[in-house]
């Protein structure tokens, strides 16, 4: 635990995981404000007269906040802070519960001039507004919306060539920081409607099997999420 000298006021609170077990090791920082919890999740640190947004954070878990107002002459009440352990398995998972996006299957049809990809619009709930994606995944993917026939993407054939060009864009992240090996976080703001991650490998789209026109997908969003 780090203890600041001259300061005035206890700041003194735990750190649980949602099931309510205590995380040790877990630093909680603001300006000069800091403290690390123990064994048994709990902190205690003095700290100026202040008002702080604690950023909690430890390696194994979702960073979080913890908001005191110390500006008293006596100790704010004990915090409680709860930090979510990061899904142990590949995937993507929504912001701020970690709860996993549903896998659907993304049915690629091939015509003498056009490719599409789509999606049963009836397995993707619609979304809208900023959405945040915590990234636990060996390969890279990208987010498109689908069109009133369910389609992510379509390709078309340029005249003349054997080349394919995509006719459908994706959706452009908004942000994306590096939490620890493997783990990022992803930031889109979305219109109103129904999108798709779709996994994404050197510049191709990642088939679920080699031998057929099955491929990797996940719904954007998750029912009651």
């Amino acid at each position: 635990m780090f203890v600041l000298v001259a300061c005035d006021v206890e700041i003194a609170g735990v750190v649980t995981t949602p099931g309510g077990e205590p995380v040790a090791g877990a630093e909680l920082s603001d300006a000069d404000c800091r403290a690390v919890s123990g064994a048994d999740g709990r902190f205690l640190t003095r700290c100026a007269r202040d008002s702080y947004a604690l950023v909690v954070s430890h390696p194994a878990h979702a960073a979080g906040e913890a908001r005191v107002d110390a500006t008293g002459a006596t100790s704010p009440p004990p915090l409680a802070v709860q930090l979510t352990p990061w899904p142990a398995g590949p995937g993507l998972y929504m912001e701020p519960s970690l709860r996993p996006l549903e896998p659907v299957a993304v049915q690629r049809t091939v015509a003498p001039d056009e490719q599409r990809f789509c999606v049963e619009l009836a397995l993707v709930p619609e979304t809208g507004g900023p959405v945040s994606i915590f990234d636990v995944h060996a390969v890279d993917w990208r987010v498109y919306a689908l069109d009133a026939e369910g389609c992510a993407l379509r390709l078309s054939r340029a005249p003349g060539t054997s080349w394919w060009q995509p006719q459908g864009a994706r959706v452009t992240e908004k942000g994306r920081e590096t939490l620890a090996t493997g783990r990022e976080r992803v930031r889109f703001e979305l219109e109103a409607g129904r999108y798709v991650a779709l996994a994404w490998y050197d510049g191709f789209l990642v088939p679920l099997e080699a031998s057929d026109d099955t491929w990797v997908g996940w719904a954007l969003a998750v029912p009651g999420a």
